[in-house]
């Protein structure tokens, strides 16, 4: 009987490291999994802010040329009106320029 319950313990102790090995393997493979579903989400979460902000930069662009095509056409404008507000004194100022010339140099 001795015999018998000692072995009973050892077959007992065997199931219970063979338990603990197997719950080692699984804890093991739980993390291993985690980690990669973890990675793969760092890496989805890497690729969606990329994404973003390469939109955001293509937006703010976008707008930029929008303002920058608004301030150059308002240039134009106001560059065509002055010219054309000079090119109206121009016959005048040339007039005047010819007769200073003529009477400084007494040209007739």
């Amino acid at each position: 009987m001795v015999e018998n319950l000692a072995q009973n313990l050892r077959d007992q102790e065997s199931a219970a490291k063979e338990i603990v090995a197997k719950a080692k393997a699984e804890a093991a493979r739980t993390v291993a999994e985690a980690r990669g579903i973890s990675e793969q989400e760092v890496k989805v979460a890497r690729q969606k802010t990329h994404r973003r902000f390469r939109e955001e930069i293509v937006a703010a662009e976008k707008e930029a040329e929008g303002k920058a095509t608004a301030i150059v056409t308002e240039g134009k404008e106001k560059a065509d009106a002055h010219y054309r507000a000079a090119s109206s004194q121009v016959e005048d100022i040339s007039d005047w320029i010819v007769k200073e010339v003529m009477a400084t140099y007494g040209v007739s």
